[in-house]
């Protein structure tokens, strides 16, 4: 696009065209010089001023199209972490939780043993033999959070790809 071309075609001085064109001459001066991008109402007036269609020499939207990619990727990599966060918060790979119940019986007498560490099938303890008799996994407050924290990411970067895909079909 040459605006200083177009402009001496018209044998106009850049003080006259920028009046004509209804912008400030330094403005303009930027504009020859390849300083600034116009903007779409800029274009229109240099289009009815100098009696061109600017449009073929302009990228279609020079912003839009280096975002959509990065918006892209920035989405797909939001959803990777997201349900891998989710994988690890599931199966409590992060904040495990296990307890073991013992017990212990000797005659009359009856004993429990709550633990998170794993003692084995039988442990010993003082002149008491103990005997697993279950365990039980508890879900964290923790997990249950990065569950929802997960799943909002999720959410949020299929929402985000749904709507740039929309916007670059309506922009077609």
């Amino acid at each position: 696009m040459e605006l200083k071309r177009l402009r001496s075609d018209k044998k106009w001085t850049q003080a006259f065209a920028a009046r004509e064109i209804g912008i400030q001459q330094s403005y303009l001066s930027k504009l020859e010089n390849g300083q600034f991008i116009p903007s779409p109402e800029v274009l229109e007036k240099l289009s009815s001023c100098y009696g061109i269609s600017f449009n073929e020499y302009l990228p279609a939207s020079p912003i839009k199209a280096a975002q959509t990619p990065k918006l892209a990727i920035v989405c797909t990599l939001m959803l990777i972490l997201a349900i891998t966060v989710w994988l690890c918060a599931h199966y409590e790979i992060f904040y495990p939780e296990t307890y073991f119940t013992y017990q212990a019986k000797l005659d009359d007498f009856l004993a429990f043993n709550v633990s998170q560490q794993y003692q084995g099938e039988r442990f010993i303890e003082g002149d008491v033999t103990y005997q697993i008799v279950g365990e039980r996994q508890v879900s964290r407050i923790e997990n249950r959070i990065l569950v929802v924290a997960s799943v909002v990411c999720i959410l949020i970067s299929i929402v985000t790809a749904l709507f740039t895909q929309r916007h670059r079909f309506i922009n077609l």
